[in-house]
């Protein structure tokens, strides 16, 4: 015969078990749903940054001071900004193509106006005040950015199969701006 001391050692354990931290069980943790990537797997030249060597018919041939050497086709890419966060080697440009990034110790201003020639780009700014460049066919949609879940300074979000952007500018420019983008000649 079960004692009432003992039911209340059991209802107390119970009690304690389900006031603890919901983030220190394994077996909880796991059970999270699963989201979809928000930035990119892999990370190019971000310990030695690679030096484009030239734009071939298909894309930008970019040789990796660690070994090797990379294309990066025109079709994939979607955004090309300067590295300014803290864990971004300084100085270099950042390409996003794909599910991926490159660092490139190529300066931004010559890399933008050589990509220019060969895709429609268009200049919108980052909620830092920065000058980012998306390729305006890789974009799939645009959207007013929120309150709470987007930086406080961006007004849209761009959005793309392989990533979005927040920006300053409001939808409607952002959407002038993508639709007028063409290929310098």
């Amino acid at each position: 015969m079960v004692t009432r001391g003992i039911l209340l050692l059991v209802l107390a354990a119970l009690v304690t078990l389900a006031a603890q931290d919901v983030s220190t069980s394994p077996a909880l943790a796991q059970a999270a749903p699963a989201r979809p990537p928000t930035g990119p797997k892999n990370f190019l030249g971000r310990s030695h940054p690679g030096k484009i060597t030239r734009l071939s018919d298909d894309g930008i041939v970019v040789n990796l001071r660690d070994g090797g050497t990379q294309v990066v086709q025109f079709g994939e890419i979607w955004r090309i900004r300067k590295a300014f966060a803290s864990d971004e080697p300084a100085g270099t440009t950042v390409i996003d193509y794909a599910n991926n990034r490159l660092f490139v110790a190529t300066p931004f201003d010559a890399l933008i106006a050589d990509l220019g020639r060969k895709v429609a780009l268009t200049k919108l700014t980052a909620p830092n005040g920065d000058m980012i460049y998306m390729v305006a066919s890789k974009v799939t949609d645009i959207s007013n950015a929120l309150p709470g879940l987007h930086n406080p300074a961006s007004k849209a979000v761009i959005g793309t199969r392989d990533g979005t952007q927040q920006v300053l500018e409001a939808v409607d420019d952002a959407k002038k701006i993508i639709s007028s983008a063409h290929v310098i000649q």
